[in-house]
């Protein structure tokens, strides 16, 4: 397991706390540098004009989505802790997990934070890298179902989005499901703990055939669907406010489509909950699908920062417990046995 520990948690608290200071001003001049960049794009004076318009009322509603995310997250969460498993964590190593993803501000190696917290919440190393491999597949699974329905009802209805956008979203996730389980049930004997990219491929099938136990029990398992697009579902709801606050309401399947489309990694995922990456992308992927563009910056901008900053105290929170969680026994609580 000490391979796998982040340095949020194998540092000393004094250098762990210097280093996410660091990192989180790093975070924040990243997040900065993509939104001048394309202010400059769109024109300061356009951004300038579009700040003046801002309205206070949106701001509660969009804090308000990331804090219902947040439960729709944790619900999803348990759900693939519990799913095909023999392994349960309580509530409260589960709430301490899941605080210490959410907000992706430590977030490095593709969810290795999620690894070492399950492992530290009790899960052996194989079954922490499998069950963190379905967490990335329900999450980009959820976001697939939502763009696909999104860019369904934008046709449907007539919506003026660019058929670059809506079709590829119409079209494939379906195909794409039904290929990614007959994949992972025709390669199933792949060794799990094998070494290197086998190992992570092995990992990544096993993962997808747990994404399909859920699909094939909706009665037992539904819920997971549930939370996780309760997940999505707000937080995409929040860049719509983010944009609100700026004065346009975007209609709502472009908006969709236009996230799902900018969503090239989610926060957990991506280094330091994607900081600079999806503030320079998300802007030109909603502008594509019709907001304009300087409200795009100015909106994706506000949803980046409270995104951020929301979550972080109880990232913050977490990590002492986290460190308490894989503390090794004390030698005099063995020889009391």
């Amino acid at each position: 397991m000490r391979d796998s520990v982040p340095w949020s948690v194998r540092l000393r608290p004094r250098s762990a706390w210097t280093m996410l200071c660091l990192l989180i001003v790093l975070a924040m001049m990243l997040e900065v540098a993509a939104g001048t960049g394309l202010a400059f794009v769109a024109g300061f004076r356009h951004v300038h004009h579009v700040l003046g318009r801002f309205d206070w009322k949106w701001l509660p509603v969009l804090c308000a989505a990331l804090v219902v995310s947040f439960y729709g997250y944790y619900y999803a969460y348990r759900a693939i802790v519990a799913v095909g498993g023999t392994q349960r964590l309580s509530n409260e190593k589960l709430l301490v997990v899941t605080a210490a993803g959410f907000g992706g501000v430590l977030a490095h190696s593709g969810g290795n934070l999620d690894h070492y917290a399950l492992q530290a919440a009790g899960a052996d190393e194989a079954e922490a890298r499998l069950r963190v491999a379905a967490l990335g597949g329900l999450e980009y699974g959820g976001m697939a179902i939502g763009g696909c329905a999104a860019a369904i009802a934008a046709l449907a209805l007539g919506e003026h989005v660019p058929s670059g956008a809506t079709i590829p979203w119409a079209i494939l996730p379906l195909p794409g499901f039904l290929a990614g389980f007959w994949i992972a049930e025709r390669y199933r004997r792949l060794p799990v703990d094998a070494r290197g990219w086998r190992g992570r491929v092995a990992r990544l099938l096993a993962g997808v055939r747990l994404i399909r136990q859920l699909f094939s029990h909706p009665l037992r398992w539904g819920w997971a669907w549930a939370a996780m697009t309760l997940f999505w579902v707000a937080d995409f709801f929040a860049v719509w406010a983010g944009l609100a606050m700026f004065g346009y309401e975007m209609n709502v399947p472009a908006l969709f489509v236009g996230v799902a489309t900018g969503t090239v990694f989610t926060r957990r995922i991506g280094p330091l909950a994607g900081a600079g990456v999806l503030a320079a992308i998300l802007p030109v992927t909603i502008w594509y699908c019709g907001a304009p563009f300087a409200t795009a910056v100015a909106g994706v901008f506000a949803y980046r920062v409270l995104a951020f900053w929301l979550p972080l105290p109880v990232t913050l929170a977490a990590l002492p417990t986290l460190r308490m969680m894989s503390a090794p026994p004390s030698p005099s609580a063995g020889s009391s046995k």
